[in-house]
């Protein structure tokens, strides 16, 4: 009886642990699939002190692909364009092209949190209005840089919503003692594959 006993537990602790065996080996889906595109809208801040008086605040518009090159972990860039419009002082136009590579993790069913660094190479225009005598005069300047970020997204099968932040650091402006580091704020809407 004792044998029969023994045994029964062994059968039921093999059949058991089968399966939780089995579901340890499946693969993971990926965070934010193999890959995935988005659309983001975003709030910019410059933070040099030049721009201080935040006249020079503006929106950002961007478009980002990203492909997983081993688990959680994605390759990718994003392109867009930043600006802003003012009646007295300088319009920015800020056109960044950016390689970031970033980790994702599914917080909770659904919730993914990812977070990524990139280098950067930022096309600049900046457009002055004087009065005295009245004229207008543009520069513009290639600009290398770097950048951090964070996002968090809810999926919805293959579509997802989210919000992001990211931080943008730039060399100086050309021939001038000011930078175009930057804040960004948003959200973004986009499709996993």
């Amino acid at each position: 009886m004792k044998r029969l006993c023994l045994f029964s537990i062994i059968i039921a602790f093999v059949m058991a642990s089968t399966p939780v065996y089995a579901e340890e080996r499946v693969p993971q889906r990926a965070p934010l699939g193999n890959g995935n595109l988005a659309v983001k809208l975003d709030y910019i801040v410059f933070t040099d002190p030049h721009w201080g008086d935040h006249d020079d605040d503006g929106l950002y518009i961007g478009l980002e692909g990203y492909g997983e090159i081993t688990r959680n972990l994605y390759l990718g860039g994003e392109v867009g364009g930043a600006f802003n419009v003012t009646v007295f002082g300088d319009d920015i136009t800020f056109y960044p092209i950016e390689l970031n590579l970033k980790y994702g993790i599914e917080a909770a069913p659904n919730f993914v949190i990812d977070f990524g660094a990139g280098v950067s190479y930022t096309y600049t225009e900046i457009r002055r209005q004087y009065f005295l005598p009245p004229r207008i005069k543009k520069d513009d300047d290639w600009l290398f840089g770097g950048q951090f970020f964070a996002d968090l997204t809810y999926k919805i099968r293959w579509f997802f919503i989210g919000v992001n932040t990211k931080y943008q650091i730039t060399e100086d402006f050309k021939d001038e003692d000011f930078d175009l580091n930057n804040w960004r704020v948003g959200a973004q809407i986009g499709v996993t594959f």
